[in-house]
Formats: C-alpha cells, sequence, structure tokens
C-alpha cells in the first residue's frame, strides 16, 4: 500500500507542469514594471498600450527576455547598449548621465551671461548716443554737467 502511494504521489508529481520563477512574469509583476518604468521606448512611454504599437513591442521584448531568466539590470543594459542613454528615461548615474544632469544648468547660466552683457552694452551705446547729441561748447561744461548729474542721481539711491 505505501509503494502505491509512493508511486502515485511520483506519478502525480512527473506530470505537474514544472513552475519556475520565470514563468510567473507577466505585465501586473513587480520586475516587469521596475523595467518598463525606466524606459523611454523611443518617446512612446506615456502613450496608451491600446494604440501604440511600439510600446507593445517594447512591453513583448521586455517580457520576454524576463521569461528567458535575464535580471533588470541585464535588460536596462541592453537596452543602452542598443539605444544609448536616450533608452531611459532619465540619465544614469554614470559620468554621461551626470554631464546630462548638469548641461542643461551650464547652458542657462551661460546664456543668461550673454543676454545680460549684451543688453547692458546696447544700453551702454544709446547712453553715448544720448550725450553725444548735445554739443559742448568746452570739455568743462560737460564735466559740470556729468558731474551734477551724478550728484542728482546720489540723491536717489
Amino acid at each position: 500500500m505505501v509503494r502505491k502511494n509512493m508511486l502515485l504521489i511520483l506519478l502525480i508529481l512527473l506530470t505537474m507542469p514544472t513552475v519556475s520563477f520565470a514563468a510567473g512574469v507577466d505585465y501586473n509583476s513587480l520586475e516587469f514594471r521596475a523595467v518598463i518604468s525606466q524606459l523611454d521606448m523611443q518617446g512612446h512611454a506615456d502613450h496608451e498600450l491600446s494604440t501604440c504599437t511600439v510600446k507593445k513591442v517594447y512591453y513583448d521584448e521586455v517580457l520576454d527576455m524576463l521569461k528567458e531568466g535575464k535580471s533588470e539590470d541585464d535588460i536596462i543594459k541592453s537596452y543602452v547598449n542598443e539605444y544609448g542613454q536616450a533608452a531611459l528615461r532619465t540619465p544614469g548615474n554614470d559620468l554621461n548621465g551626470v554631464i546630462a544632469w548638469v548641461m542643461p544648468a551650464v547652458a542657462l547660466v551661460i546664456g543668461t551671461i550673454i543676454v545680460t552683457r549684451w543688453i547692458k552694452r546696447i544700453a551702454l551705446r544709446e547712453n553715448k548716443k544720448e550725450l553725444e547729441i548735445i554739443n559742448w561748447n568746452s570739455e568743462t561744461d560737460q564735466e559740470i554737467f556729468e558731474k551734477t548729474i551724478d550728484e542728482e542721481r546720489r540723491k536717489f539711491f
């Protein structure tokens, strides 16, 4: 009797389909969501899955890779190797990623400096033109006028 039960249990175990970790991966699994949340999908990450064929292709590729047993890091690295940093929604933590984060701020500061200097030059040119409009009889008259203007300016500041 014990022998029959053991054979029956062995037969049941052999006929059951094998369950692996990767077989349980689907669109709702945490591993899948973690990988998909990092990918930009060529600009289609915010599109609806039901209408975007590119997003469907990405979902299927990631799901297949997870079922093959690849880790999240391996999948992300494969997309970065194929498409570069543009494959990710946010730049990575390596040197290229840091440069990608810093460059917009640097460009903004440099642009602000250039525009500020340009505006100052234009303002100085117009001020000089206004001063040149007055025909001075002598340099002393011009100096007296400039000193008077400076004194009046100091009263207000």
